[in-house]
């Protein structure tokens, strides 16, 4: 009996998982759309929020939390995308002011990426869970949202690095035309993030 329970929460939690993805992913190709037609980054990420906390709201049933879900995409998405590329662009400036060499060879690789990918996604996940959620889901939120963000931001480094997946993708996306893979995996990532978040707190919820 008490393995059916485990089971039925782990599928729950997977199943969330595939949601937020899905969600995210459409609003995503969405959004590169329209930065591909009108080059606005700022627009693209707006659209990314909105339409995947719209969609993962629809999609997981939760009428009830559609409007907050919506806006927590709306406000989570931009500013946690543009304000970890703020952050980590101060810091790497600040660094190479105190040591150039070390901060050059950061600028060269593909490591302030990652960084920024995986700040990205705790700052995504602390404004999604607290707007969703309130207070209480920060933690979950943060810790699953910025650990969901290592693998994207290794995968967006290695496609920067001219791995052979990029080439794969490309052939997958070229339907939609010539879009920007790095921005569509990271919001990609932020709906694994939340789904995955959001399937873990309901889980706890329940085991309270």
């Amino acid at each position: 009996m008490m393995s059916k329970i485990c089971n039925s929460k782990t599928v729950s939690v997977i199943w969330s998982l595939i949601l937020g993805k899905v969600s995210f992913l459409i609003s995503g190709v969405i959004a590169c759309i329209v930065i591909l037609r009108l080059d606005n980054y700022i627009l693209g990420t707006i659209i990314a929020g909105g339409v995947g906390g719209l969609l993962f709201g629809l999609l997981h049933w939760k009428h009830k939390m559609i409007g907050r879900m919506t806006i927590a995409g709306l406000i989570a998405v931009p500013i946690g995308l543009w304000g970890s590329f703020a952050l980590v662009e101060g810091l790497v400036g600040g660094f190479g002011l105190l040591f150039p060499s070390v901060a050059a060879y950061f600028e060269n690789s593909s490591i302030a990426d990652i960084i920024a990918i995986i700040l990205m996604g705790i700052i995504f996940g602390v404004i999604f869970g607290a707007i969703a959620y309130g207070r209480k889901s920060i933690r979950l939120f943060s810790a699953a949202c910025g650990a969901v963000s290592i693998p994207i931001g290794l995968l967006v480094g290695s496609m920067n690095s001219g791995h052979w997946i990029k080439v794969w993708l490309e052939n997958l996306f070229h339907i939609f035309g010539k879009i920007d893979l790095n921005f569509l995996m990271i919001i990609t990532g932020f709906g694994i993030g939340v789904g995955l978040s959001i399937g873990l707190y309901s889980m706890t919820k329940q085991r309270r």
